[in-house]
């Protein structure tokens, strides 16, 4: 990806026309999506839900031949502006290899999403130069009884181009500062299970000189040690500028008392504090309710002693 090559989308405004796809995993049961539908119609928003948005092929959402069709044929309808995923799971990787990331090229618009996602943001970035969202899901975070406020206020703010910068940093959420430091560098964030797993493929998200954002859900601690041990081993983080934290939820506990009492910060507080570059932990970027929405791609400014996040750059036009 040649960053002067880089495509902004169009904000989000009032009346335009969000289309809602499940690229990854299956959605439980169909109601789930009025809820969401029901968020954006009165926040004055139009919604349209692709066609096999709520197909089932066991834990997948349809065919990876529906599943296709639903996120290509949706960058090419001019009615809608922006793109949003139903949820994670899995599923993504199956598509990376099919996509023609030209057709995206020549449509470009929002594009956002977390978790399993991370396969489609870091590739249409970095194969259609289209700067992509890491953000909140459809569902997840829409089709709930109560929108978290910092979310909501987050997401709405980044995709109409009004944020208030930097970043803020939501209380009760605690930072962790693990290398402190100063940089800057496009920021790639995503989920840490998927990127370990592209790892060595094609689909590798190109990081020389980057800032990294790492998250993940439902991983005991030895996964989560492993899964950056591997990064680490591969040369990853000797080629980033900055090195920062989202939440890790859900830890799955062990049988062994003694491992219970390790948190994952402590593990990534083992594997990363020897690194030279800026290290933080515990931004809200994570599968918890409360999450800023960042583009992707962009240059950003990142303090990691006192954290302060910054976007240098416009992301939208």
């Amino acid at each position: 990806m040649i960053q002067n090559k880089l495509i902004k989308p169009n904000k989000l405004k009032q009346g335009d026309t969000i289309g809602i796809i499940s690229p990854s995993g299956a959605v439980k049961e169909d109601k789930l999506f009025q809820p969401a539908i029901q968020y954006f119609e009165n926040k004055g928003y139009k919604v349209k839900i692709a066609p096999h948005a709520t197909n089932k092929k066991a834990y997948l959402a349809g065919s990876d031949k529906d599943r296709l069709s639903d996120l290509i044929n949706f960058f090419e309808d001019d009615s809608i502006n922006a793109i949003l995923c139903s949820r994670g799971g899995y599923g993504a990787y199956r598509l990376l290899s099919a996509i023609n990331y030209e057709k995206i090229k020549a449509n470009p618009k929002i594009f956002l999403g977390y978790s399993d996602i991370t396969a489609l943001l870091t590739n249409i970035l970095n194969k259609s130069n289209l700067i992509t969202f890491h953000g909140p899901l459809f569902l997840s975070d829409f089709g709930v009884n109560k929108v978290n406020k910092y979310t909501e206020k987050n997401f709405f703010d980044i995709l109409t181009g009004n944020a208030e910068l930097p970043f803020k940093y939501p209380n009760p959420i605690k930072y962790e500062c693990i290398k402190p430091g100063q940089t800057e560098g496009e920021l790639i964030a995503g989920n840490l299970t998927v990127l370990a797993g592209l790892l060595g493929t094609p689909y590798f998200p190109e990081v020389a000189g980057k800032i990294l954002l790492l998250e993940d859900v439902g991983e005991p601690l030895y996964k989560i040690d492993r899964m950056l041990m591997q990064l680490k081993l591969a040369g990853v983080f000797d080629k980033i500028t900055g090195l920062l934290f989202g939440e890790f939820t859900s830890v799955i506990k062990s049988d062994n008392s003694e491992i219970n009492k390790l948190s994952p910060f402590d593990i990534v507080y083992e594997l990363t504090s020897d690194l030279k570059i800026p290290v933080g932990y515990g931004f809200p970027v994570s599968h918890g309710n409360t999450k800023a929405t960042l583009p992707l791609g962009v240059k950003y400014s990142f303090n990691s002693r006192n954290f302060s996040l910054v976007l240098e750059e416009d992301y939208l036009i």
